[in-house]
């Protein structure tokens, strides 16, 4: 009797060990729940911040360094790709000057956006302007055919030129960079990198 009575005393002193009391549990259940909320609080969050992120309302403009807002565009003349000529001076018309180079990723996500533009708006002329660019220690070369094969490819109607000079009196450090003007060549608004197409509709907007 008194061998069966000491193992029952392990049996139930190990029991006690393995099960946690009821004030331990109420811990384990209330830190349980304190990691739920926080990992859903994250959750919202991620899902907030994704949905906002490429939104035109986060939107601002990259114009730093560029031709002032409210400034008269340089006038120029320049030789299209086409054979042709084509000047910005007393053209009458809003006019959307786009700096871009054939191989940048950028330009070609917003050519579709372009070209819708180009063929909507009939009292805005849209002009491609290739210019080129740094690219990983060299000079990446865009040549007038290329251009060509670009405006063609993505069907950009309007005035399309390779002039490196002309991207320099813009001020145009990065692709694309985007000048929208009015009909008297007054800058509405000026921006490097991708615009969300509402903005740039917007842009457009007050130009015409």
């Amino acid at each position: 009797m008194s061998r069966n009575s000491a193992s029952g005393e392990v049996r139930k002193r190990t029991a006690k060990k393995g099960a946690p009391s009821g004030g331990d549990r109420t811990i384990v259940l209330i830190l349980a729940a304190f990691t739920a909320l926080a990992i859903a609080a994250i959750a919202v969050i991620a899902v907030l911040s994704s949905s906002g992120s490429g939104s035109s309302g986060n939107f601002t403009p990259n114009n730093q360094g560029l031709l002032k807002v409210g400034s008269q565009a340089p006038d120029f003349t320049i030789n299209t790709v086409n054979g042709g000529s084509a000047s910005l001076k007393g053209s009458n018309e809003a006019t959307m000057l786009v700096f871009f180079a054939t191989w940048c990723p950028h330009c070609n996500r917003e050519a579709p956006i372009l070209s819708e533009i180009s063929k909507n708006y009939s009292n805005l002329r849209v002009m491609m302007i290739s210019v080129p660019q740094k690219k990983t220690g060299w000079e990446a070369g865009d040549s007038p055919q290329k251009v060509r094969e670009f405006v063609n490819h993505y069907d950009i109607k309007g005035p399309a030129a390779y002039n490196p000079a002309l991207g320099e009196r813009y001020k145009v450090t990065g692709t694309p960079t985007i000048y929208i003007l009015n009909k008297n060549d007054k800058i509405v608004a000026a921006n490097t990198g991708e615009v969300p197409e509402d903005v740039l509709k917007g842009w457009i907007q007050k130009a015409l």
